[in-house]
C-alpha cells in the first residue's frame, strides 16, 4: 500500500477507505456528465469490497483518494488496471465542486499517471464525454492525446452523446 501513497506539492493520494465513500458518493454525484445513479450504501459497499483486492493495482477497478496536504477530501481518481501482462491502465477523476479550477485534477492526475509509469505500465488511458472539455483540458495538460471519437456511445436520458478517447504511454 506504500506504495500507492503519493504526494504532489499540495496533495496526498493513498486508496481509498471506506470512510471516504461518503465524500466520494457526494462528488461523483455532483459530477455533471457522469450521474451517479447508485446509493449512498452502495458506494460504501463499493469501496469496502476494493478493501478486499489483494493489492491497489491488481486487475479491475480501484479509488484513491485525492486528499489536500491537511487531509481536506478534494476528489477521487479512479483506476481499472489490467492485467500485468498488457500494461495499461484507464483513469478517471472527479473534484469536489467547491475545489474546482485550482489544478486540482491536473496535479493529482500528473502525479499518478508518473506513479503508474514508474510501476510499469506503460500505456494509460482515459474516456470522456465530448461536452467534458475541462476533463479534456486535464487530459491535454498532461500530455494525453485525443486517439478517437465513440459516436453516439454515452446515454443520458433519452439523448445520445458521444465519447472521446484519449491516451498516453510512458514514452511520450
Amino acid at each position: 500500500m506504500q506504495d500507492w501513497e503519493i504526494t504532489s506539492d499540495r496533495l496526498l493520494i493513498r486508496p481509498m477507505r471506506v470512510d471516504d465513500a461518503t465524500n466520494w458518493h457526494r462528488v461523483r454525484a455532483a459530477a455533471p456528465f457522469d450521474p451517479l445513479t447508485r446509493s449512498v450504501e452502495e458506494s460504501i459497499a463499493l469501496i469496502t469490497a476494493m478493501q478486499t483486492r489483494p493489492a491497489p493495482d491488481s486487475d479491475g477497478w480501484q479509488q484513491f483518494a485525492i486528499l489536500s496536504r491537511e487531509g481536506r477530501y478534494a476528489g477521487d481518481l479512479g483506476l481499472r488496471f489490467s492485467p500485468p501482462w498488457n500494461a495499461t491502465c484507464e483513469i478517471g477523476f472527479a473534484v469536489d465542486p467547491a475545489l474546482q479550477g485550482r489544478g486540482i485534477a491536473s496535479e493529482a492526475t500528473g502525479a499518478m499517471v508518473a506513479q503508474l509509469f514508474k510501476a510499469g505500465r506503460r500505456r494509460v488511458v482515459a474516456i470522456t464525454d465530448s461536452r467534458n472539455r475541462p476533463a479534456q483540458r486535464v487530459l491535454e495538460r498532461n500530455w494525453f492525446r485525443l486517439e478517437g471519437r465513440f459516436v453516439e456511445s454515452w446515454r443520458e436520458g433519452d439523448a445520445w452523446y458521444d465519447e472521446l478517447s484519449f491516451a498516453r504511454l510512458a514514452k511520450d
